[in-house]
């Protein structure tokens, strides 16, 4: 599976803009996306960003790897070959950072809990080793 910033850069893949353009148009550094800070979080500004630029993207996918990575599986195609593609009122776009900022804040919550579970842990060590 993976991370959010694979899926990130599979967004520019998918839509065949060059790296240097697609960051540039992000306000976003193309190293964080590469060698080992690949492997670290993205900011929920970002993310926001991201789903501001490119509102056919489903948060799901883009935030936890859910689903297809565009919202509407298949696009309805006109008469002129040009594929037709539903237009996307602010309200939906405002609705969709919401929930995408909901999905961050959650995943957020349940590192937070796994945190306070292991500092307890650990200051039960900690206890333990200044009572012997």
């Amino acid at each position: 599976m993976s991370n959010i910033k694979e899926r990130v850069l599979q967004i520019a893949e998918s839509k065949k803009i060059s790296k240097t353009d697609y960051f540039q148009d992000l306000g976003l550094s193309y190293a964080n996306f590469k060698g080992m800070q690949k492997n670290t979080g993205l900011n929920s500004d970002a993310v926001a960003i991201i789903l501001s630029k490119y509102p056919d993207i489903n948060p799901a996918w883009l935030i936890i790897g859910e689903g297809s990575m565009y919202r509407k599986e298949a696009a309805v195609v006109r008469d002129e070959g040009i594929p037709y593609q539903e237009p996307i009122v602010i309200n939906e776009i405002e609705h969709t950072l919401i929930d995408a900022l909901k999905l961050v804040i959650s995943s957020q919550e349940k590192t937070i809990s796994s945190l306070e579970k292991q500092l307890a842990i650990l200051e039960n060590e900690v206890h333990g080793l200044k009572e012997k």
